[in-house]
């Protein structure tokens, strides 16, 4: 059957989500169950730790042990807040973490969590109509708030819009069509990009003409987006052409665990070394300088690195967490200098105040950091 169901009437007073609680640091949970939603993807569910309260749309961050270094990635909850015993993390093979995750989580392993985190959440004081919109893996914080929406908000029109390659790689396939004929508040819809000619699917990218035929008040609904960072400007694009308010669209790029993956398999840096300390003034030419005020250390920046890259290849700490400029764990403040940064998540005061995610930062010539 289609998967897919009909709209219905607006809901009388929206119910919000607990509000978070701070976390320990770190906490060891045992792995309980394992689930493949996909050939690439793959849910784990983990014993809730005490004092890890989360807003649907959150994730929690990962740290392994990898060639005798701690590693950390940032893995968004797929589960609804409702759980009380457990959370799961739905993960896509993707990067030698999540290789790894895949390859040595079973049930009564352990795995290493720090709390909840992430602005990306689940409007539970907003009364409007809710679009999510979702491709590949970046369903998985979508997944939890439709399962929170159905149990918490149960009258609420929710239109779930998700984009997938073929019918192997729709995630959470049969839940979602029994939440279609179970939820007469909620529609889904799942668009193929290579489609199949099946009558249960849309053919081809979401697009204004699907968004326009399954949302029944864009003008006064709230969109959610997450995939891909062209598939977000896309439908931010799209959005704006049929009139949606900036401020109704919220987005999060799934982008974090994508650098990562990349930065693992990438090979080493041809020389100048990135990372290589040098002193005040010996910078080579053409190579940026990051100086930490704090520290007095120096050390080159090659082309295409970050300053969190950089500074880590000289063995010099900043707290971090996902690697994609959504948490803000190495939020730090240059000083002086010129540096992209590519965080959405950074608020217009804290960039006039001159602070940058050093994961998503990038110098532009030599550059002081404030740690």
């Amino acid at each position: 059957s289609p998967v897919e169901a009909g709209a219905a009437a607006r809901r009388p007073v929206a119910s919000a989500a607990p509000a978070p609680r701070p976390a320990p640091a770190f906490a060891t949970a045992a792995v309980l169950a394992v689930f493949d939603e996909t050939h690439e993807i793959r849910t784990f569910r983990i014993a809730r730790p005490e004092g890890f309260e989360f807003r649907p749309g959150q994730f929690l961050t990962v740290r392994v042990q990898l060639d005798g270094k701690a590693i950390t990635r940032c893995y968004s909850i797929s589960s609804a807040p409702s759980a009380r015993g457990y959370l799961e993390i739905s993960v896509r093979r993707q990067g030698v973490v999540s290789q790894m995750l895949h390859a040595t989580l079973r049930p009564g392993s352990t795995l290493a969590v720090r709390g909840p985190a992430g602005a990306f959440v689940y409007p539970g004081a907003d009364e409007r109509p809710l679009v999510l919109i979702s491709g590949g893996v970046g369903c998985t914080p979508m997944i939890s708030m439709l399962r929170h929406a159905i149990g918490c908000d149960p009258a609420r029109p929710i239109v779930f819009l998700f984009s997938a390659k073929t019918e192997a790689d729709i995630a959470f396939r049969h839940e979602l069509a029994l939440i279609a004929r179970r939820h007469p508040q909620v529609r889904i819809v799942v668009a193929l990009t290579r489609a199949t000619g099946s009558p249960q699917f849309y053919a081809g990218r979401i697009d204004e003409k699907l968004i326009r035929q399954v949302v029944l008040e864009p003008l006064q609904s709230l969109f959610y987006v997450c995939g891909p960072g062209p598939m977000i400007d896309g439908t931010k694009a799209i959005l704006k052409a049929m009139g949606v308010p900036g401020a109704q669209v919220r987005s999060e790029a799934f982008a974090a665990a994508v650098a990562a993956s990349r930065a693992d398999a990438s090979p080493p840096p041809e020389s100048p070394e990135p990372g290589v300390p040098v002193a005040a003034g010996g910078a080579r030419t053409g190579v940026p300088r990051l100086k930490l005020a704090v520290s007095g250390r120096v050390v080159t920046v090659a082309k295409g690195q970050t300053l969190l890259e950089a500074a880590e290849a000289a063995s010099i700490e900043i707290p971090s967490s996902c690697r994609g400029g959504v948490c803000g764990t190495c939020r730090t403040r240059v000083i002086s200098g010129e540096v992209e940064c590519e965080a959405e998540a950074l608020t217009t005061d804290d960039r006039e105040q001159g602070y940058v995610y050093a994961c998503v930062a990038w110098a532009k010539g030599d550059c002081v950091l404030d740690i």
